[in-house]
């Protein structure tokens, strides 16, 4: 019984620590770390995504939205999301300022400003505000994915940066219901329309997660003074943490480290494959391709509309984490890219073909539903490749999340404009042409790494399980790092040295 737990949870959470201390302490980490961190983009995307609930629900006429103003403000979030990435990449990496105080910080602000929302009188306003915004929701998709790599081995990853994405689409699912209730049952009450309780809702939601933040939330294994954490385990939060490169960043190092940020491989490629390459894998998603067609029909009530997109959500989140489950076994990340461009492409070519059944069209939509684990496994994938530097291990993940902003804001209008409605034949060609061309930038990338190595890895001890009647074999201890030579990016004065289990390098430049 006791074997088959373990084979159980080593498929579905990873291989549990054979120490029972650390395997205690790994269950302590996902109660507050990764609670805390889904909680927050939870909040994270119910704030940003209020404010098409509120136009729709009377704000249109009492702020006095008119013409293209409201796109304006739409926009001004993604200036402020945009400009906000290195901010947070080089606080995070400083260890100047633990996230411990950043993540909650910049939650509280968040919420604040969501709360101000409720209380503007002009277009003006919102677009301030929105701005501010953004800037403050900047520092969780990225940030988290930093952190997480710093607390959890190659092969706990995956999954847990799975559960974490899935948290924001768990949002999706449950804000159109909240949302939807507040209106009815709220607008009116104390003078205040159904629309300003939205944001006041909101705020009281995000707030508490900020406290809690606050109080749990241990920032990084090197530095927690998390009070949840024993004296003993401040030792096994070292040991146990995959072997990476700290440095506190001073005036001094910092052209030192964007010297090693342009140089590398990883800061040019990463960003590519995660910013074109969710608009390909995510169009069901990202372009309500599903809601639109849906709507275009006439044949579903407003409710049916609302509801059946769920079902792509659903299957969103299950498909993550099977595949992302996969790769963690595996230990592959790449191979995730071409399972999901299958999906992708019998999408495509079933819309692109149209002339087929009600039930194939639901099918079509829906299939392409798993795209969402190209992200968490090239967020994964990143991380394990960047652990000899900090400063582009921050700010190649952070670059992801700007180029993926910046590739949006012109693929959006020209490939899937809501002209095209319902077929979006441009968009489906277009992305049958980029999946397919990320395939190959991905099989390329697998090169580079073989070939320029990074100098701190997590060569974890094999462990193998039988899944589906094959060999899954995946890194999860520490083993020594190997002695390589440097390659583009990597700052030889670091000597060549041989991490012992758990070891990190601290050190002031």
């Amino acid at each position: 019984m006791g074997l088959t737990k373990d084979k159980l949870e080593t498929i579905f959470w990873g291989k549990p620590p054979a120490d029972p201390a650390e395997r205690k302490f790994l269950r302590k980490i996902d109660a507050f770390v990764l609670s805390y961190v889904c909680l927050s983009y939870f909040t994270n995307y119910l704030d940003r995504a209020n404010l098409a609930n509120a136009y729709v629900s009377g704000m249109r006429e009492a702020v006095d939205f008119k013409g293209n103003e409201y796109t304006y403000a739409v926009s001004m979030f993604t200036a402020g999301y945009i400009i906000g990435q290195y901010p947070s990449a080089l606080v995070l990496s400083s260890n100047r300022i633990s996230p411990r105080f950043w993540f909650p910080f910049c939650g509280s602000c968040w919420g604040i400003i969501t709360l101000g929302l409720a209380f503007v009188k002009t277009p003006h306003q919102v677009w301030g505000l929105r701005l501010i915004q953004g800037f403050f929701e900047a520092s969780t998709f990225c940030g988290t994915h930093y952190v997480l790599g710093a607390w959890y081995k190659d092969g706990e990853l995956g999954r847990r940066s799975a559960v974490f994405t899935s948290s924001a689409q768990l949002g999706t699912l449950f804000s159109g219901v909240m949302q939807g209730g507040i209106i009815k049952n709220l607008n009116g009450k104390h003078g205040l329309a159904g629309w300003q309780w939205l944001f006041i809702v909101d705020f009281i939601i995000t707030v508490p997660v900020a406290i809690y933040g606050f109080i749990v939330f241990p920032g990084l294994p090197h530095t927690t003074q998390a009070f949840w954490i024993k004296p003993e385990e401040r030792e096994l939060c070292i040991r146990r943490s995959p072997p990476q490169e700290h440095t506190t960043l001073t005036i001094k190092s910092l052209g030192k480290n964007l010297k090693a940020v342009v140089t590398s491989w990883q800061f040019y490629t990463f960003p590519i494959l995660f910013g074109v390459g969710s608009c390909a894998y995510e169009k069901t998603g990202n372009y309500s391709e599903f809601l639109f067609w849906l709507r275009w029909t006439g044949d579903y009530t407003p409710s049916h509309i609302n509801y059946y997109p769920c079902i792509y959500t659903a299957w969103g989140i299950v498909g993550t984490y099977l595949l992302t489950m996969y790769s963690d076994l595996t230990a592959n990340r790449f191979i995730i890219q071409p399972i999901v461009y299958t999906t992708t492409v019998i999408s495509c070519v079933m819309l692109l073909v149209w002339d087929i059944s009600t039930g194939a069209k639901f099918f079509a939509y829906i299939v392409s539903g798993c795209g969402y684990a190209v992200q968490v496994t090239n967020f994964a994938w990143a991380t394990s490749v960047t652990r000899d530097n900090e400063v582009v291990r921050a700010v190649t993940i952070f670059s992801m999340n700007v180029v993926g902003n910046c590739w949006t804001l012109w693929y959006n209008i020209v490939c899937w404009p809501v002209v095209d409605v319902p077929k979006f034949r441009n968009g489906q060609i277009a992305t049958l042409i980029t999946g397919a061309a990320m395939i190959g930038l991905a099989a390329f990338m697998l090169y580079l790494e073989r070939r320029f190595p990074p100098k701190i890895k997590d060569n974890s001890e094999t462990f193998s399980t039988t899944v589906f009647g094959g060999k899954a074999v995946t890194q999860t201890v520490i083993a020594d790092e190997e002695r390589i030579s440097p390659g583009p990016g990597r700052d030889e004065s670091i000597d060549e040295k041989n991490v012992e289990v758990g070891q990190v390098h601290i050190g002031t430049v």
